[in-house]
């Protein structure tokens, strides 16, 4: 005959008999769980422990693991309510075969790394000095709700089977971590809600999430760390860090993955220098919202984030004075960005960002600390301005260096520009593609980016082309608006100097040089000639037709001003002042006005001195101002020959 196999200590219900008299809750826990009742030994959390409400760890685990013959346990588990737990409670390695559910009851440290529970785990409003259950596996919920733990919870490596529950719980990991749940894998969601707080950091690094992660009315505090740390976290729902969340601490979600949104309205983010929101590298597939009163107190930083939705900062505060309030450098954004009824304090920085539209005001983007080299957009959307006024206002909104405003070049950035010229143009705002291409090549022209010369060229060479350069290029501008107008300007422009300069010749053609006038024939049969002696100015025959005048004596009409002389033949052509402007200003055309007709200029003094000082008005002012009008007829026909003919391209994009 052979012995029966012999069971570990505390396994059989023989070896806690005999201290049922001790304990006289484990009785009544006993028969309880027999039937399947929850074993309610005190209404709420006990203060101190007593003969009445102290129940054995070891007991309480021969229960959970299933009792033995004598001790037959219902389908519903152990259920324990207003207990205190006398010892370590040990699941370490061990299969629970029914559920374990503790109410109202004080535990000091639980150990359950390991182990396997088959149905939920529930701690509800317990008070426990920490509980270690890396690598478990349980089928069901986890719920922590209003538990007050003095130490470390962890789940680190954890399989939960439904959610993981913390609601209203006060988690105090003292100098360490509150609660890690790194690398667990939760087919439900992860709830740490209403009033939930924690005391050192909640980790989720590398965790697996099927539902949604919501910490709605929590409040983290990182102690100097990280208050939540979902590092390449997959999360399959929605995470809500909003409705009055509060974060004293880094909340670094850097490469997680999120199927739904990232909501953190009306969200408190604070750390005293640093990060307040990581989320580099993270894949949002829904939204993210920031708005509705939402504060940033340190960087939001969302460098190569990829959001498939969009991107909501309206509302709020980003503030980090001595750094960047917004840091969103590489990243895609393929809805909606909205940056509208801000407070900024710091740099924006959306370099070589993406977004589908971009909804925004002027007064929210910082001053100064504005950096959008690189940055692309779709489309101005809603209230975003479209005029190139305030838009130009935005772009200088930019920091010296990268809105050109500098004389020295090197930072200069034309890619916000350009990028501002084609969305306004796809949307059909011509006219402020044109103020905006203007204001443009304003900028390279003070930027010092007009003329810039090869390296190897000497520094006389160099700087000779880069002021010829530059001066056509601001004639350039005068004239035509860098080919950002239609010729009508230049016709107009070309209009007035005509008007002006016909205006001008025809003052000094009748009241220059004391009233002989300026102008005399070019042709030597006509000037030579002494039939026309009188028309001669400060001629003998002109002051003798003068005299004749002053006596009330027959003389002729306009003697000594070549332009009003009647003995001047009508077959030679009249001056025309207004005919002769134009024969100078259209260098193509011949009007026989500048061939026939000259301005009388003083003959050279002996010294070149005498020559510059001497200033003979109107007649070297005659000079002057018809090479001017040469000049500028050779070149505003030129471009205007240019711009109709096509070989002037306009940038309107």
């Amino acid at each position: 005959m052979t012995n029966p196999p012999l069971k570990a200590f505390e396994r059989s219900l023989s070896d806690f008999e005999k201290s049922f008299v001790d304990y006289p809750a484990e009785k009544q826990l006993l028969d309880d769980c027999r039937s399947g009742k929850d074993a309610v030994i005190y209404e709420q959390r006990p203060k101190l422990p007593t003969k009445q409400n102290t129940v054995r760890a070891s007991f309480l685990r021969f229960l959970a693991l299933g009792g033995d013959e004598r001790a037959l346990i219902h389908e519903k588990g152990v259920q324990l309510s207003g207990a205190w737990i006398e010892g370590k409670l040990d699941f370490e390695g061990a299969t629970l075969p029914n559920s374990l559910r503790l109410t109202y009851c004080h535990l000091t440290t639980t150990n359950l790394r390991d182990s396997v529970v088959h149905g939920c785990l529930l701690f509800q409003v317990c008070h426990v000095e920490g509980l270690e259950a890396d690598r478990m596996v349980c089928s069901g919920t986890v719920f922590l709700s209003h538990v007050i733990s003095t130490s470390e919870v962890s789940f680190a490596g954890a399989q939960i089977g439904g959610d993981l529950v913390c609601d209203g719980g006060k988690f105090d990991g003292k100098e360490g971590n509150a609660l890690i749940c790194d690398r667990a894998k939760i087919k439900g969601c992860v709830f740490l809600r209403n009033e939930f707080s924690s005391t050192g950091t909640v980790s989720l690094a590398n965790a697996q999430v099927g539902g949604s992660l919501e910490c709605t009315k929590g409040m983290f505090d990182g102690k100097g760390g990280n208050s939540l740390s979902f590092g390449n976290t997959v999360i399959k729902g929605d995470v809500y860090l909003n409705g009055e969340f509060t974060a004293t601490g880094e909340v670094a979600m850097i490469g997680a993955q999120i199927g739904g949104d990232l909501v953190c309205e009306n969200g408190q983010f604070v750390v005293k220098d640093g990060n307040a929101l990581s989320c580099d590298g993270a894949v949002i597939k829904g939204c993210v919202v920031l708005k509705n009163g939402f504060t940033a107190t340190g960087t939001v930083r969302l460098q190569g984030a990829k959001i498939g939705g969009d991107l909501e900062c309206s509302d709020s505060t980003l503030d980090d004075m001595n750094g960047y309030a917004l840091l969103a450098e590489n990243m895609t954004v393929a809805g909606m960005f909205f940056f509208l009824n801000l407070s900024v304090k710091g740099v924006v920085s959306l370099v070589s960002a993406k977004v589908g539209s971009l909804e925004d005001d002027l007064k929210s983007w910082p001053e100064g600390k504005l950096d959008l080299d690189g940055f692309v957009y779709d489309r101005l959307s809603g209230i975003a301005p479209k005029d190139a006024k305030t838009r130009l206002k935005w772009l200088d909104k930019q920091s010296a260096s990268h809105a050109g405003l500098i004389r020295d070049g090197k930072d200069f950035k034309p890619q916000p520009w350009k990028q501002l010229q084609k969305v306004l143009y796809d949307m059909g705002h011509f006219k402020e593609v044109r103020l905006v291409a203007i204001a443009f090549e304003d900028r390279r022209h003070l930027a010092n980016l007009i003329g810039q010369a090869p390296e190897n060229w000497n520094k006389a060479r160099a700087r000779i082309y880069r002021k010829i350069s530059r001066c056509f290029h601001c004639l350039y501008g005068v004239l035509l608006s860098y080919g950002h107008y239609s010729p009508s300007r230049l016709i107009v422009e070309m209009l007035i100097v005509w008007l002006l300069c016909g205006a001008f010749y025809w003052y000094a053609a009748l009241y220059g040089d004391n009233g002989n006038g300026v102008f005399a024939p070019s042709n030597p049969l006509v000037f030579q000639n002494p039939e026309y002696a009188a028309c001669v100015p400060a001629s003998p025959a002109a002051n003798l037709e003068g005299y004749k005048l002053g006596c009330g004596l027959p003389s002729v009409q306009g003697a000594g001003n070549w332009y009003l002389c009647r003995k001047l033949p009508e077959e030679y052509t009249g001056f025309s002042p207004f005919a002769y402007s134009l024969d100078l200003i259209l260098p193509l055309v011949d009007l026989q006005q500048e061939h026939d007709w000259a301005p009388r200029i003083p003959t050279p003094k002996n010294t070149w001195t005498d020559e510059l000082l001497t200033w003979d008005f109107p007649k070297h002012c005659t000079r002057f101002l018809m090479w001017f009008e040469i000049l500028f007829g050779w070149v505003s026909s030129l471009l205007l020959v240019a711009v109709v003919s096509g070989l002037t391209k306009r940038r309107e994009e």
